[in-house]
C-alpha cells in the first residue's frame, strides 16, 4: 500500500478582512527547497570568498608596485650617487696628480705649520682676499698643467709599452700650440720625431712635440699655454702627417689624456 503523503501548510492571515492565502507543500517539495537554498548559500559564499581574496591579491599587488617603483627610484638615487662619487673620485686623483699630490700623509715641520697656521690665519681675516687667491691658484695652476690637446684632431695612436705619448692626426700645416705655460728647452732636428719642441712646465711637468713641418720658437723662448709654436707635419719616421705628443712628470711619461680638460 502506497504511503500517504504528508504535507505542511503556510497560511497568511491580512489583518484587514480579506481572505486568508493558504499555501500546502509536501515534505518532498520542501526538502528540496532547503536544498535548494543550501547550494544557493554555499555558492555565494564560496563567489565572496574567492572575490574576497581576488580584492586582497589586488590590494598586495599594488602595494607591491608602489613598493618596486619605491625600490627602483632609491636604486636610480643611489646609482646617481656612486656616479657622482666617481666623478669626484676621477677629479679628485687628476688633481692629485695635477698637483703632484701624493696620497699618503705628509709630515709637517714645526716652521711649515707655523707658516701655514700664519698663512691661514690672515687670509681668513679677509674673504676677499681668500677668494682671490683661490681663483689666483686655479688660473696659474690650470695654465701651468698640460690641460689642453696640442691640436685639433684625433687620436690615432695610444700610448703604450713602447710608445711613450699620443699620435693625434691631424691635417698638414694645422697650428700646434703649447699644452700650458712654459720655456721652451729644445726646438730643433731629431733623427726620428723630425722637427721637434719640448718644453718644461716648472720643476714637475715637460711636454714634447714631434713631426711638425715648421717651427716658430727657439730655445729658453718663454711661451703661453694656447700659444701657437709649430705646424702639423710628417718630418723624421712619419707615415703620414700627425703630432706625437708626449707628457713627462719628473722625467717618467704618462699618459697625455689624462690630463685634457677641453677633450
Amino acid at each position: 500500500m502506497k504511503k500517504r503523503e504528508r504535507y505542511i501548510s503556510l497560511i497568511i492571515a491580512p489583518h484587514h478582512k480579506a481572505q486568508p492565502w493558504q499555501m500546502d507543500i509536501s515534505y518532498t517539495n520542501l526538502k528540496r527547497i532547503a536544498v535548494l537554498l543550501s547550494v544557493l548559500l554555499l555558492v555565494a559564499v564560496f563567489f565572496v570568498f574567492n572575490y574576497g581574496h581576488i580584492f586582497w591579491r589586488a590590494s598586495q599587488y599594488e602595494i607591491m608596485k608602489k613598493r618596486t617603483r619605491e625600490v627602483e627610484e632609491k636604486f636610480s638615487e643611489i646609482q646617481a650617487l656612486k656616479s657622482e662619487l666617481s666623478s669626484l673620485k676621477r677629479t679628485e686623483a687628476k688633481l692629485q696628480h695635477m698637483l703632484g699630490i701624493s696620497q699618503q700623509p705628509v709630515l709637517l715641520s714645526l716652521d711649515d705649520i707655523t707658516r701655514n697656521t700664519s698663512l691661514n690665519a690672515s687670509v681668513s681675516g679677509d674673504p676677499a682676499l681668500l677668494s682671490n687667491s683661490e681663483d689666483t691658484l686655479s688660473v696659474s695652476l690650470e695654465r701651468s698643467t698640460p690641460s689642453i690637446m696640442p691640436v685639433k684632431g684625433w687620436v690615432s695612436a695610444k700610448m703604450g709599452d713602447h710608445h711613450n705619448g699620443v699620435d693625434i692626426a691631424a691635417r698638414e700645416g694645422a697650428p700646434v700650440v703649447s699644452a700650458a705655460d712654459g720655456i721652451v728647452t729644445f726646438a730643433g732636428w731629431d733623427n726620428y720625431f723630425g722637427n721637434k719642441v719640448e718644453v718644461s712646465h716648472g720643476q714637475k711637468f715637460s711636454t714634447m712635440y714631434g713631426h711638425n713641418a715648421k717651427l716658430f720658437v727657439k730655445e729658453k723662448q718663454a711661451v703661453k699655454q694656447g700659444q701657437v709654436i709649430a705646424l702639423v707635419g710628417s718630418t723624421g719616421q712619419s707615415s703620414g702627417p700627425h703630432l706625437h705628443y708626449e707628457v713627462r712628470i719628473n722625467g717618467k711619461p704618462v699618459d697625455p689624456s689624462y690630463h685634457w680638460i677641453n677633450h
